[in-house]
Order: C-alpha cells, then sequence, then structure tokens
C-alpha cells in the first residue's frame, strides 16, 4: 500500500468522523423536541471493503474505490426508540474526537515523509 493510497484511506475516514459528528451534534440540539428521531452515521464498513486488496487490483482500482465511499445515515431506530440519549452521544463524540485527533496525526506524519523524501535528507 503506497503513502498516497494510506493518505486516501485517511482523508475519506475524517469525511465520514465529520458526517459522524455532525450528526451528533444534530442529535444533541434536538435532544429535547417531540418526535425528533436521532441518526447514525457508518462509513467505516464500506471504506474497509473499497481499501481491501483483491486479486488483480490497481493501485488505481483501489484508490477509485476508497473515493467512492460515502458516509451513510443509518436507518431510524424503531419508533420507541426514538429518544436521544445525551450519554451515548457524549460518548460518540468523545470517540469521534479521539479518531479524529489519531488520522490527523498519521497524515501530519505523511506528510513528513513526503517533505523528507523531497527533500533527500
Amino acid at each position: 500500500m503506497t503513502i498516497n493510497l494510506v493518505a486516501a484511506i485517511a482523508g475519506k475516514a475524517l469525511d465520514g468522523l465529520f458526517a459522524r459528528q455532525t450528526a451528533t451534534a444534530q442529535n444533541v440540539a434536538n435532544a429535547g423536541s417531540d418526535n425528533f428521531t436521532p441518526v447514525r452515521v457508518s462509513f467505516e464498513d464500506a471504506l474497509r471493503e473499497a481499501a481491501a486488496l483483491r486479486p488483480g487490483d490497481t493501485q488505481a482500482a483501489v484508490s477509485a474505490r476508497v473515493t467512492g465511499v460515502q458516509p451513510g445515515i443509518d436507518a431510524p431506530l424503531p419508533l420507541d426508540a426514538n429518544t436521544v440519549r445525551l450519554d451515548q452521544e457524549i460518548a460518540t463524540a468523545s470517540e469521534t474526537s479521539a479518531r479524529y485527533a489519531m488520522l490527523i496525526g498519521m497524515l501530519d506524519r505523511t506528510m513528513q515523509i513526503r517533505q523528507l523524501a523531497i527533500k533527500g535528507g
């Protein structure tokens, strides 16, 4: 796996985490609203499947699959479970923030490797 593909996967994961953070903020903001249905965002399984190497794959084919992954809104919860659980939303926000920070750090190291390769030293 090349450094470009790793960066593309990380970038797509950041897109998914941004969508999840937005959904979490919407859930918290509407926690007291009547008939509000909380939403969840999923993308990890689709991204993992897209990045998986298959027999005969080229770098371009894997990159195209990764680029095509879009975060999805999960099916609404059953009607009797439409209440927002703030503890769950805070846990989701915390986990999302930690993953986001890890990916930013990884992309920073990727950029450092590229700069080192360009400078030659």
